[in-house]
């Protein structure tokens, strides 16, 4: 048969996951792709900006698999393994990676700072902050999958959750 399911917690208790890395799994897990392509959208963004912001970017491989980047490149994230590959990842290239705090709401940026802030898979999305550090007419481009993703089929299956940060909606 297989290996049973105690020894498969373990191996994945004990996978790496610095950077997202999910290789481990290959073979395992398939998942399905949408069709509009999000890292193709934000290709496209970043080639007609002067200025960009990548809010939780993880170990910033979706920034370095993009071709043409803006002058300025600034990307955030708040875990020190990720934040240390994502330096490593897109410094080279010229982008700038600052280490945040994943609880508190402030950017570290001056008010209308950026054309485009991008951010894949946002824990929180601190939408005021988002709004202030990006210039007048500038575009916030995001695929929200986290932490309230499915919140209603997890309601259904669970009943009401609490709100939460996860919650949080744009007025």
């Amino acid at each position: 048969m297989g290996r049973g399911f105690d020894a498969l917690v373990t191996e994945a208790e004990t996978a790496p996951i610095t950077g997202w890395d999910f290789s481990w799994l290959a073979g395992r897990a398939t998942e399905e792709r949408p069709a509009w392509g999000y890292s193709g959208l934000v290709a496209e963004r970043l080639a007609a900006v002067s200025s960009a912001l990548d809010l939780q970017t993880g170990a910033g491989e979706l920034l370095d698999g993009v071709g043409r980047w803006p002058p300025l490149l600034v990307a955030t994230e708040t875990w020190p393994p990720n934040a240390a590959l994502a330096g490593g990842r897109l410094g080279p290239r010229g982008g700038q990676v600052v280490q945040t705090a994943e609880d508190h709401p402030g950017l570290p940026f001056r008010s209308d700072s950026f054309d485009l802030v991008t951010s894949r898979h946002p824990v929180v999305t601190w939408w005021d902050e988002v709004a202030r550090v990006l210039v007048p007419g500038g575009t916030f481009l995001s695929q929200q999958v986290g932490a309230g993703t499915v919140s209603e089929l997890a309601e259904a299956v669970l009943g009401p959750l609490p709100p939460g940060p996860g919650r949080r909606t744009p007025e």
